[in-house]
């Protein structure tokens, strides 16, 4: 399989690619990668849904975020409307994995 940068495009690498990247890397059947890689992304999930924050050392931070209501307008009509306050997850990068991307 070609990694990322030897892709073409270097579009996003996706689930099943980065199950083939650890089964590689950690000598597994891509079977039970898949299943590895799902129960991590599952317990991320599961946390985040209950408001926890999830720090992976080298890694960085998942944490859930409130977005404050604030008021929009519909673009082509102008029409002023209020948008609720929403939650969405945040992620802040590692010192670590900022240098090493840069």
């Amino acid at each position: 399989m070609l990694t990322y940068n030897q892709r073409k495009g270097h579009r996003p690498m996706n689930k099943q690619e980065l199950a083939v990247a650890v089964a590689n890397e950690c000598e597994l059947l891509k079977k039970d990668a898949e299943l590895a890689v799902a129960a991590v992304f599952d317990q991320i999930a599961r946390a985040l849904e209950e408001g926890d924050t999830v720090k992976i050392s080298g890694f960085g931070v998942f944490a859930v975020k409130t977005r404050q209501a604030r008021n929009g307008t519909v673009p082509g009509t102008s029409q002023k409307i209020e948008i609720p306050e929403t939650k969405t997850v945040g992620f802040k990068p590692s010192k670590s994995l900022k240098e090493a991307v840069n």
